[in-house]
């Protein structure tokens, strides 16, 4: 089908380099420095002399934090550099004095390594706080094409007392569902293709929410639909809310359309009017993006009726989740904006669709590469932290990135920002990390996946590179580091969750662009404590 985002014939790793977005972060997009145009040679010779720290500092810093020269080695500053100065110059910026393109080069060439150190992974020297088993499904789909998995969760769908599997998968625009506890689960397409009614509503979609939107007792499905796989400034994007129906189908509704590519949308009664309003995260690219709060005001939902405001207009906005970040009980949210911004914001709820922002995290530079955020009390002090990553490798060339990691924000208390930053560990291209009670010791462990697409990191294998981690807190704030797997890096998505009423938290990981072979999602049961008698 000629609009399916599929791009056969193109060599696996050009297809992500040009998609240049999983979601989340999948959703990712490109790193800030790719330029909306084709590269121009830069002339520099031994002759030229180097721009002033001043002057580099004072041009980069119109548009976003200062690049420092080790984030890429040396080899790679003259694509970034005329990179930066095509954006500069695509966006019609006006400096006094703007240091030539040869000059800058030469300030980074001069100054950056030639190539990135390595990571240091301290590895822990006792056995993981549990024990898994791996379980494939059956694949997404019967047919020769890579399964997409952008996002997947355990949510109660059809039964209140048992977690279904709910995932979208970008490769054949749909949205999938599965019920672990059946003695042969198979996969379900809810919405998208091949059903003609979901054909043009679900495209690349990158999230998904259960929800009872119009309260009817009936769970629906609310879709952010990203509208084309690769990165662009076209108003594609939209989010669409999936009826449920009582007979177990689902009528679709496009509630925002014509935006740029969304990335992430959730719910909350934010206005306290009784009706649910949305938060969309729409991440764009350039310059189609920003963060909407979709006001309900339905009075009959065969018409829903939801109006879009604009909360923040920044650009590549991936997560946005919600919680009561005051204790106001007022619901709150948290933006997760990437590309050059490379920064985490609450917004905290003033009570009639406005909000206050406070900055929880500033990245020290634009090439960081945030991946994803979760809210999550990591310490068990009652206040809602960050759990956050940065692993974006969608950038051309792939480069392992030392300052890839995961990391803990800490929620200091009493309405103070910034939070508390923690390193928690490297891990090079690491996309999700959630967190949970893994072995019924009260604390809560921390489980990590990366995606490096093996055409663009063939060495991922020779180098035995993470691909699952877990990180075991030992003490409060306190992880050391268990590698659960390693050379398979493509994941962008995992979830914690009891799936057989053990108990337990298993893990369950979906599989992004991996051979067509692959199922796209894997279970690892949890088993109990290792050597424990369950």
């Amino acid at each position: 089908m000629s609009d399916r985002p599929t791009r056969q014939g193109l060599p696996l790793w050009v297809r992500f380099l040009a998609g240049g977005f999983v979601l989340a972060a999948l959703i990712l997009g490109i790193e800030y420095f790719t330029r909306p145009d084709q590269a121009r040679p830069v002339p520099l010779t031994t002759t030229v002399t180097a721009a002033t720290e001043a002057e580099v500092h004072n041009f980069c810093a119109y548009c976003h934090k200062f690049p420092p020269p080790d984030s890429f080695p040396r080899a790679n500053w003259k694509q970034e550099v005329n990179r930066g100065f095509g954006f500069f110059e695509a966006f019609d910026h006006k400096i006094d004095k703007v240091p030539s393109e040869a000059a800058v080069l030469r300030y980074y060439q001069d100054r950056a390594p030639h190539t990135l150190p390595p990571i240091k992974v301290e590895e822990a020297d006792t056995p993981p706080p549990a024990q898994f088993t791996k379980i494939n499904w059956p694949p997404v789909a019967n047919d020769s094409q890579e399964p997409f998995l952008s996002h997947i969760s355990f949510v109660h769908l059809s039964d209140p007392k048992r977690k279904e599997v709910l995932a979208t998968e970008m490769n054949r625009n749909q949205i999938l569902a599965l019920k672990p506890w059946e003695e042969h689960p198979r996969w379900r397409v809810l919405a998208g293709w091949p059903d003609p009614e979901h054909r043009e509503v679900i495209k690349n979609p990158g999230h998904a929410e259960v929800v009872d939107l119009d309260g009817d007792g009936i769970q629906d499905i609310v879709v952010a639909n990203l509208g084309n796989f690769s990165p662009t400034d076209s108003l594609c994007g939209s989010v669409v809310w999936l009826r449920g129906l009582s007979d177990g189908t689902y009528e679709p509704h496009t509630l925002l359309r014509d935006v740029g590519r969304v990335a992430d949308v959730q719910f909350a009664d934010f206005r306290g009017t009784g009706q649910l309003d949305l938060i969309v995260a729409v991440f764009g690219w350039y310059r189609a993006g920003n963060v909407l709060l979709l006001e309900n005001h339905t009075r009959d939902w065969k018409k829903p009726d939801f109006r879009p405001h604009v909360v923040d207009d920044r650009h590549g906005a991936i997560h946005v989740p919600v919680g009561d970040l005051n204790g106001d009980q007022k619901p709150d949210f948290i933006a997760l904006i990437s590309q050059e911004h490379e920064t985490i914001v609450a917004f905290l709820n003033q009570g009639d669709g406005t909000f206050q922002k406070e900055t929880i995290y500033q990245a020290p530079h634009p090439a960081y590469g945030s991946s994803g955020i979760e809210l999550v009390d990591l310490n068990g002090d009652g206040a809602q932290d960050v759990l956050y990553t940065n692993g974006d490798v969608m950038d051309n060339p792939g480069l392992l990135k030392p300052y890839h990691s995961v990391q803990w924000l800490e929620n200091p208390g009493k309405g103070k920002f910034p939070w508390i930053h923690h390193h928690l560990t490297s891990m090079y291209g690491v996309h999700r990390a959630v967190a949970g009670e893994l072995n019924g010791d009260g604390k809560m462990h921390i489980v990590a996946v990366a995606f490096l697409p093996e055409e663009a990191f063939p060495q991922r294998t020779s180098l035995n590179l993470d691909s699952v981690i877990l990180l075991e807190q030992v003490a409060p704030g306190k992880f050391v580091r268990h590698s659960l797997e390693k050379r398979t890096c493509d994941q962008v998505s995992c979830v914690l969750g009891d799936v057989f009423g053990t108990g337990r938290l298993d893990i369950l990981i979906g599989g992004f662009a991996r051979p067509a072979r692959s199922p796209g999602a894997t279970l690892w049961h949890n088993e109990g404590k290792p050597n424990s008698p369950d």
